[in-house]
């Protein structure tokens, strides 16, 4: 792709004919680099389109609540009520997306001279964008029907980026640091001899940084980056949980529904929006080797409540620099289709990986969708 460099005279004059007022741009004229502030934290995104960290630690919630180190008929025969297992989490994103429409880098991609500013483009376009999460989890049976569960994650994260500021036409920010630590309880509240009903609730901590700072072009040295770039919500949050599972001969089959609702507004005054989902899936149990199964998985995420001003750039039509800035242009609907196996090891060990990519997007945006989420979990019991 050809990333647009021009010079400070040449820059200058295509801007001004863009649909800013000449105040406005006499203004920026006096500061060449508050020009870079239209790249004021430009950064990336769960499986959601170009989602928060804190969104993917909320899926990495949903498989805490459904973590169990054995299946619910192999606990019956087991004495060990405590569980600890390790997850490692990666989700990848590129192609944007404006709805259920696919749009390309040089569409979102604001060109001066060129292109007429609108909403749906920007002077900087993330472009790659990695989420990586390793999460640590705990487990105690506190009673044969009851679980206490904890979920202590680190996040790392790094997006690539194209631009029209001159000097940082293609460059990268990250992060990485604890996110929110999470505390769940669920309950069986129906169970027979091949079937199960659990609920849970929990309560997500704002332990995870929303203060992360990296080089952008605003101004020399580090300043705050955008909402997808912190590490997590800044507020109190509950995730909320209801599963049924059914235990065949041969298969193994359930549902599950999960809402996570955002309390309050953090210290940078906004709220991440509250997210919703629904599943099912399929598991064949006829090799004592292995278990494969598939999951179908639709999820909603609603757009950030307020903003952090922080973000914005002083330009009336036009405040937010890149995609990520924008407090609208985040949340939609998402399909995914997820292939998975569980493998038995030896001494109550297990290994369990799975492989999910979006079947179905209608993103606000335009907004970064996800290539790929992969996990691999490994836990046992004692």
């Amino acid at each position: 792709m050809l990333v647009l460099a021009k010079s400070r005279e040449a820059f200058e004059h295509e801007y001004a004919r863009s649909a800013m007022t000449a105040k406005v741009f006499q203004w920026l004229a006096v500061s060449p680099r508050l020009i870079a502030l239209c790249a004021a934290g430009s950064l990336h995104v769960s499986v959601w389109a170009q989602t928060v960290p804190t969104d993917l630690l909320d899926l990495s919630i949903e498989e805490l609540f459904g973590a169990n180190v054995v299946t619910e008929a192999d606990r019956t025969e087991t004495q060990n009520r405590w569980h600890l297992s390790y997850t490692y989490a990666i989700s990848e994103y590129d192609e944007y997306y404006l709805g259920t429409h696919s749009v390309s880098y040089d569409e979102v991609l604001f060109t001066p001279g060129v292109d007429t500013r609108t909403e749906n483009n920007y002077p900087v376009v993330p472009t790659e964008i990695s989420q990586e999460v390793h999460a640590i989890r705990v487990a105690y049976d506190l009673t044969q029907a009851m679980t206490l569960r904890a979920q202590l994650p680190f996040v790392m994260q790094s997006t690539d980026h194209i631009s029209i500021i001159p000097g940082y036409d293609a460059f990268n920010i990250s992060s990485e640091g604890v996110g929110d630590i999470a505390l769940v309880v669920d309950s069986t509240v129906s169970q027979s001899l091949n079937s199960i009903w659990k609920i849970g609730a929990g309560l997500s901590m704002p332990t995870g940084s929303i203060d992360e700072e990296g080089d952008t072009p605003r101004a020399p040295g580090n300043q705050q980056l955008p909402y997808t770039m912190q590490l997590g919500s800044g507020t109190w949050d509950f995730p909320l949980f209801v599963s049924f599972r059914k235990y065949e001969a041969q298969w193994d089959w359930g549902a599950d529904g999960s809402f996570t609702l955002r309390t309050g507004a953090n210290d940078r005054d906004y709220r991440l929006g509250n997210k919703a989902s629904l599943g099912g899936w399929l598991m064949w149990k006829g090799a004592s080797a292995f278990k494969p199964g598939v999951r179908l998985d639709y999820r909603w995420r609603d757009n950030i409540a307020g903003e952090d001003v922080s973000l914005r750039v002083p330009i009336p039509a036009f405040p937010y620099p890149a995609p990520v800035t924008n407090p609208n242009a985040l949340g939609g609907e998402q399909v995914d289709l997820t292939a998975f196996v569980r493998v038995p090891l030896n001494k109550g060990w297990y290994a369990e990986a799975s492989y999910a990519q979006p079947i179905y997007l209608d993103l606000n945006g335009p907004q970064s969708s996800e290539k790929y989420h992969f996990s691999l979990e490994i836990g046992t019991s004692f």
